[in-house]
């Protein structure tokens, strides 16, 4: 009898919760509706890479016409000699693969030789691990602008697009 009285009490209150009504007319939470555009918009922007030649993140939207703050964090613990990082942000339409080629090349100039400085927009210096550095730019055209770190053999994996819109 006890086994009885449980199903049946437990079959009535799934039926009674299951046929909640619906919210009376005029008590309706306000929807909270935000520009989503502007939600993606980042100026500020956070960047790690480690010992792993990896970045934290590889895309993001700015603001065309409006200062960027980007800070770079070596969150690893080797040297800059033996792995560095910077972040070489590169005008609409170049390519990375060349520009790596060929930054490489340059340790004098911390892989961001002034012979390519017609192709970028701004870059970091060169880091090693527990070091931090910032910059600040304004890109005024919208569009899509790759970055890379140009320590030798880095660019392949660590690199990434910044949308200006």
């Amino acid at each position: 009898m006890k086994y009885y009285s449980f199903t049946l009490f437990a079959v009535l209150s799934l039926g009674l919760y299951s046929c909640g009504g619906d919210v009376p007319k005029g008590a309706e939470k306000p929807e909270f509706k935000m520009d989503q555009e502007a939600a993606v918009m980042d100026s500020v922007i956070n960047l790690e890479a480690g010992d792993d030649m990896k970045f934290n993140r590889s895309a993001f939207t700015i603001p065309a016409g409006k200062e960027v703050t980007l800070t770079l964090k070596h969150t690893g613990k080797m040297d800059k000699n033996a792995m560095g990082h910077n972040v070489v942000i590169l005008k609409a339409g170049e390519e990375v693969r060349a520009y790596g080629n060929e930054a490489q090349k340059a340790k004098e100039e911390e892989y961001t030789p002034q012979s390519l400085a017609a192709k970028v927009v701004a870059h970091t210096q060169l880091i090693g691990g527990g070091e931090s550095t910032t910059l600040k730019f304004t890109i005024a055209e919208p569009g899509e602008y790759p970055f890379l770190c140009s320590f030798p053999g880095h660019y392949p994996i660590m690199k990434g697009t910044i949308t200006v819109k």
